[in-house]
């Protein structure tokens, strides 16, 4: 078993492994249960040691990829930017019971990427106060190789960017039309409009139509011809 996983299925059997101040494992828990993980500490104390190790000032412990480990379900991949230390990464999982950095398998993009979503990632890292030029090129040179981490970051921006305000839509139905009644159009009927003078529209779609006649809770007073003069 790895190191990681010795933690988790230790913590599962009731057992919490860490590090004593002296830097050695200090296992707590029932007697029993402590007794029957002490061959597998002893055996792989120097790599269980290893993956207890918390260095917040530690760069090496610090990574934009990590395995978090649980003791009742499966390990979770988490991607950080900026990079987060190990010591961070147990801050904002406290059920964690182990977590370690690793190197994800990089699925190859099927195209390059485009530059709408490099703006957008761009956008992103500035609104996260990421200024080092250095760390905005590994990001975009990541996201023109790996698949997994362009979607990653252009997720991030569509979920966290302010969206565009909604374009005006000045349509109006047949239904809120004065000119509709008892469902014909009565522009139709009076030839104000090309349609049949018994034309029965559908009530319900969205349109601009120079026969449109505002209904009393329509704030736009202006007719049809005046509100759209591009369809005369």
């Amino acid at each position: 078993m790895i190191p990681a996983t010795i933690i988790r299925e230790a913590q599962a059997d009731g057992v919490r492994l860490a590090l004593s101040p002296s830097g050695t494992i200090k296992a707590t828990g029932d007697g029993a249960a402590v007794n029957r993980w002490l061959a597998v500490i002893s055996e792989r104390k120097a790599e269980i040691i290893d993956a207890l190790k918390v260095s917040p000032g530690d760069t090496a412990t610090a990574s934009r990829w990590w395995l978090i480990h649980y003791p009742d379900r499966d390990p979770l991949e988490v991607a950080c930017c900026p990079e987060a230390t190990h010591a961070d990464i147990l801050e904002r999982h406290p059920d964690a019971v182990a977590a370690e950095p690793f190197t994800p398998t990089t699925r190859q993009a099927s195209a390059p990427l485009t530059a709408e979503d490099e703006t957008a990632i761009r956008a992103w890292l500035a609104l996260i106060e990421e200024t080092d030029p250095a760390t905005i090129a590994e990001v975009i040179g990541q996201c023109q190789r790996d698949a997994d981490a362009r979607d990653y970051f252009t997720g991030r921006a569509a979920a966290e960017l302010a969206k565009p305000a909604p374009f005006p839509d000045d349509r109006r139905t047949c239904d809120q039309c004065a000119n509709l009644i008892a469902r014909r159009c009565q522009a139709a009927k009076r030839g104000e409009i090309a349609a049949s003078r018994n034309y029965e529209p559908i009530r319900d779609l969205r349109r601009r139509c120079e026969g449109y006649a505002p209904r009393p809770e329509d704030t736009d007073r202006r007719p049809g011809r005046a509100r759209w003069p591009e369809l005369i």
